[in-house]
């Protein structure tokens, strides 16, 4: 009990610590680690693209000289390595920097009590050491060591920008970067951050290990890179091959080769796990599957990928591109010979062109969402020559997607001010039913449930009707909303959304607009305030509490929920209601919101996972389109394949390898591999040929059996045909659907099955 009430403490003032250090800025821009929004993928970021745009410029600038790095074309990474980092952060130090930080007095005395009088002692075969009071670390595994060690190592990069140096930084990982426009000047100015850093490290009682740091040349010449060395803490470093950094191997060109093939090492045995799980026959259902391949595939290949894979050159990253094939086949089961396009589709796997062109694009919309000073943003903002048609970036990439989707409304912050932790929330209800109501209920079903539930609300109160319209659920987004006085008087409200919009956010703005009318409108203080909506996911989101909302709409709903509640004591109920069905105030609400998306779009800020998801559906299109002529094309057209679910494993196969083109069950295919070769001696034992009879389907006798003429022509599958298509000779479009390409499958082997047996 003592240790969950002691795990409770530490993240209540961690909540209030971390509150403190991100309103007041204690963190600086350069520390990613362990901050919320914040990955490796930002410093890894703004190291490529950095690099990229310094050799983007000129070689000389014939104007003027420039000594101050920004011509520059040479590069040094040095990345070092804190012996014991946490172990030896001392207290007494830890205390006066929170002090000279300025947090509250009362939360420095709590860090203090907690830290101080830490006794330790070892028994040995019964025999107890002397006690051993800890005087400096912070404890592993607690909550609260990680947010310390920011506010601890704060003034390294302070330090380090003090003296004109580029710190990338992730917890205790510092990598350094150094620019000339000579490698003589770079290397001058990586042994000048070497020199400040081991001082820092000094005066704070830490300990840069020598023979862990790492120091890499940064240049487009191969000998640039021979016989380059600093000294670190008396201890001489060379500059090798490539440097690993936050799990990314770098090399000296960008081109992210060794990491390619890193990962592929790595991946490998993750896709012999899979191959484990299914089989021809058996094995986890499809789905399972799918997440497997995405979460434990392609989550371990996609690691900080935005910052490094738009760089990586096309042969490299189709070392990475196989891997995922090779997962898609075991989610399909189609064989090796399958089209590529066409095995990626039916797994539901994005290739990795098509990632990279997402992953770009939000990690350029999550940078340009960031505060104007952070570095990263600074970045994504700037602009550099194309002089090298090799060098590739995500900086590029995604401007070329969010001008493809249309993206030009500013957006949206992606870190808002949070509601302090110690903050109330206010007396707020949340309700998501209506009662019971069985699944499939009718509209009047609906209503009547619907209307029984309200009237048990207050009704001398000020309701507020909300509802947001989305065309398609993608775009031109309008929120409307009905505020009912408690006289009587009733108000109409239109904001437009913005033109890439989703569903889910439009319904939140027309919350968050309501109830900021409602502040704006200082009536019926003294009575309860009653919010219908039909969006149980706005809802959901909005009933975990203020401390939990990582959108601004979110933060700017409970302010006015605290506002509202705190001015007058008034208690707000938050409804849930049927849409769709007739109620007379959400019909009302909808009809107003369809008005509010015919309004001015374009100033209209959008959010990053809007842009996310814009981008993905354009990039998802582009592939579509370059799938080359063919059967599949025929098939599914500008479609993707439909999920195959409800299925035997065996079946389910069946279905990806006819809609793909290699159908295993066919004799063509068999004879193609040597697996059905002639009984007759000196016949065919394999060949690809059309005209050759050991490949002619074996039920009809009139061409190969290929997918196209099992589904679309062989006449001993015209009954199935005509009992799920409705007609005997369908077009390709008229058998994509699952239910239809397995009862084909289903009927051609049973119909070879007892042609078996007779034989």
């Amino acid at each position: 009990m003592l240790s969950s009430v002691s795990k409770l403490a530490e993240r209540l003032i961690l909540a209030r610590l971390a509150f403190v250090a991100e309103s007041r800025g204690l963190v600086p821009d350069e520390q990613v680690g362990f901050r919320a929004k914040r990955s490796a993928e930002d410093s890894i970021g703004r190291l490529v693209q950095n690099v990229q745009d310094g050799w983007q410029r000129p070689k000389y600038d014939r104007r003027a000289e420039r000594p101050d790095g920004s011509t520059a074309q040479k590069y040094l990474l040095t990345a070092y390595d804190f012996s014991r980092a946490y172990d030896v952060v001392d207290h007494k130090l830890l205390k006066l920097r929170l002090l000279e930080l300025g947090l509250p007095l009362c939360l420095v005395r709590w860090v203090w009590s907690w830290l101080r009088d830490r006794r330790v002692r070892v028994e040995v075969q019964g025999a107890l050491s002397k006690e051993r009071i800890f005087r400096a670390g912070l404890p592993q595994g607690s909550v609260l060591s990680p947010q310390l060690f920011l506010l601890w190592a704060a003034g390294l990069a302070e330090a380090l920008r003090a003296a004109g140096i580029s710190p990338y930084i992730y917890a205790d990982d510092t990598a350094v970067l150094s620019s000339g426009n000579t490698l003589e000047t770079a290397i001058q100015r990586a042994q000048t951050a070497a020199d400040v850093l081991a001082a820092w490290a000094h005066r704070n009682k830490m300990l840069v290990a020598g023979e862990k740091t790492q120091l890499l040349v940064l240049s487009q010449n191969a000998k640039d890179a021979v016989g380059c060395t600093i000294k670190v803490s008396g201890k001489t470093v060379r500059a090798g091959d490539s440097l690993v950094l936050l799990g990314i191997e770098i090399d000296r060109r960008l081109q992210f080769g060794a990491h390619c093939r890193r990962l592929r090492r790595r991946v490998r045995p993750r896709v012999a796990h899979l191959r484990r799980l299914a089989g021809r026959s058996w094995g986890l259902d499809e789905q399972a599957l799918r997440t497997v391949a995405n979460g434990y595939v392609r989550g371990a290949l996609e690691h900080a990928a935005a910052a490094w894979l738009p760089a990586a050159a096309p042969s490299h990253a189709e070392l990475i591109e196989r891997e995922m094939r090779a997962a898609a086949r075991i989610v399909t089961g189609c064989p090796r010979s399958t089209p590529t396009h066409a095995v990626m589709a039916e797994a539901g796997l994005a290739p990795m062109e098509e990632r990279k062109k997402v992953l770009a694009a939000r990690l350029l919309g999550r940078a340009l969402a960031l505060p104007p000073t952070d570095p990263l943003r600074r970045t994504a903002e700037a602009t550099a020559p194309s002089r090298l048609s090799s060098v590739r970036g995500w900086r590029t990439l995604g401007r070329q997607m969010l001008a493809e989707v249309e993206v030009t409304a500013p957006i949206e912050p992606v870190l808002p001010p949070r509601i302090p932790p110690w903050e109330r929330g206010g007396n707020v209800t949340f309700c998501l039913d209506v009662g019971p109501l069985r699944t499939g209920a009718t509209e009047g079903e609906k209503i009547r449930a619907a209307t029984r539930h309200l009237a048990a609300l207050p009704q001398r109160a000020t309701w507020l009707w909300t509802d947001g319209s989305v065309e398609g659920g993608v775009k031109d987004g309008g929120s409307g909303a009905v505020v009912i006085w408690s006289d009587g008087e009733e108000e109409d409200l239109k904001t437009p959304a913005g033109r890439h919009c989703s569903s889910y956010r439009a319904e939140m703005l027309a919350l968050a607009s309501g109830l900021e009318h409602l502040l704006d409108n200082p009536r019926d203080r003294d009575i309860p305030i009653v919010i219908c909506t039909d969006s149980m996911a706005s809802l959901a989101t909005l009933r975990a509490g203020p401390t939990a909302q990582t959108s601004p709409l979110g933060v700017r709903i409970w302010r006015a929920f605290s506002r509202l509640s705190r001015e007058g004591h008034r208690p707000i109920h938050a409804q849930w209601v049927p849409s769709h069905c007739g109620i007379e105030g959400n019909e009302r609400a909808d009809a107003i919101a369809k008005e509010a998306a015919e309004l001015p779009q374009e100033d209209i800020p959008v959010d990053t996972r809007t842009i996310c998801r814009a981008v993905a559906r354009a990039a998802r299109e582009a592939t579509i389109k370059n799938w080359p002529a063919g059967w599949f094309r025929s098939v599914m057209g500008d479609r993707l394949p439909p999920r195959v679910t409800g299925l035997e494993r065996s079946s389910a196969v069946d279905v990806h390898q006819l809609r793909a083109g290699h159908w295993s069950g066919a004799r063509s295919y068999l004879h193609r591999i040597g697996r059905s070769p002639s009984p007759i001696p000196g016949g065919c034992q394999g060949c690809n040929r059309d005209e050759c009879r050991e490949s002619w389907c074996p039920l009809c006798r009139e061409e190969p059996d290929k997918p196209d003429h099992v589904l679309l022509r062989c006449p001993a599958l015209m009954g199935t045909r005509t009992r799920t298509c409705y007609t005997i000779h369908p077009e390709p479009e008229e058998v994509r659907e699952t239910a239809v390409v397995a009862a084909l499958a289903a009927a051609a082997r049973g119909a070879q099955s007892r042609q078996a047996t007779l034989h």
